[in-house]
């Protein structure tokens, strides 16, 4: 067996989503590394634009299984289908971008192949016998794991900000191989996916979040509004969450959202590793606490020993005059 497959499942018809193109980068750089050849499975239905991308980006070969089952994801479809492109490929080695369904199927998958699964991946060693040493996040990102994984066809979910998008390039076109996925035995009765309002929280350059040094949930309002002033979008601990002081779908963490940002600024959060799972990937991290030993300056490149309801105000004054505002 030989080749690095990204697979891209229901993208999108805007375009591949962040983790797509991410799994991209990831199949590339180890095809790099290990001379083997990168390849691409797109999963969906009326994917025709997914796929010449993924060949425009430097995939030689791409699987396709197109069918109307595959149009919504249904855990079972997808596995069916992500297994049947992975037989047909004889790829060794399959990698999956961070997804809103990847942590449903990617395990499920690495069952299914027998080479197992390794999810939370920051980076990855080709051995000399072959296989490879894969580091990832465990409890919670307080520490890293180091597995070796000699079976094949082995899954490694990335996570986010792990590998840079290649490059597009119009016109070069990769041989498309179609895959039949027969529909699995029907077992969903009703699916209703929750509707998108606004941009996604794992998509912004810069992340502003706030936890429960803000006191009271009438102060989130200056989280949203320094994220406004740098174009960016708030997030939360679960602790405010849970006080119902920001919603869900702002929640930030092993059990929120999973934020890659180019900023991500942390007000009043102490940095417990169950938060720090969600955001420990951002390129600059900015730590607000009034606790100088608190962890959150462990992972900060700027720390400010501080009030967040003092600190915050100033931040907002300062981003204002530098707008004109």
């Amino acid at each position: 067996m030989s080749g690095i497959i990204a697979i891209i499942s229901q993208p999108p018809a805007e375009g591949l989503t962040g983790g797509d193109l991410e799994a991209l980068g990831g199949a590339a750089a180890l095809a790099a590394q290990t001379g083997e050849p990168m390849l691409a499975a797109v999963i969906g239905h009326g994917v025709g634009d997914a796929v010449a991308e993924a060949g425009e980006r430097g995939a030689e070969r791409v699987y396709v299984a197109d069918a109307e089952h595959l149009a919504a994801f249904a855990g079972d479809a997808v596995v069916d289908a992500a297994a049947a492109v992975v037989g047909a490929s004889e790829a060794n080695t399959v990698v999956i971008g961070r997804g809103t369904n990847t942590l449903e199927f990617a395990p499920r998958l690495g069952a299914r192949l027998g080479g197992g699964c390794v999810m939370g991946v920051t980076e990855v060693r080709p051995d000399a016998d072959g296989g490879f040493a894969v580091v990832a996040s465990v409890y919670g990102g307080s520490a890293r794991a180091v597995y070796r994984l000699a079976a094949t066809p082995r899954v490694l979910g990335l996570s986010p900000g792990l590998a840079a998008a290649p490059d597009r390039e119009a016109g070069s076109g990769a041989e498309v191989v179609a895959v039949d996925a027969p529909a699995p035995v029907e077992r969903v009765v009703v699916d209703q996916p929750a509707e998108a309002v606004g941009p996604r929280l794992e998509e912004a350059n810069v992340v502003v979040s706030g936890g429960r040094g803000l006191q009271s949930g009438d102060n989130f309002a200056l989280i949203r509004e320094l994220a406004a002033n740098l174009g960016g979008m708030p997030g939360a601990s679960r602790a405010i969450v849970d006080e119902g002081w920001a919603p869900s779908e702002e929640q930030v963490g092993l059990t929120g959202k999973i934020v890659s940002p180019d900023l991500y600024v942390a007000a009043g959060i102490s940095g417990a590793s169950q938060h720090m799972m969600g955001c420990s990937t951002s390129r600059v991290l900015v730590g607000i606490n009034t606790d100088r030993d608190a962890p959150i300056f462990r992972y900060a490149r700027y720390g400010i020993n501080g009030d967040a309801l003092e600190v915050l105000p100033e931040l907002i004054r300062l981003t204002r005059e530098r707008a004109g505002g």
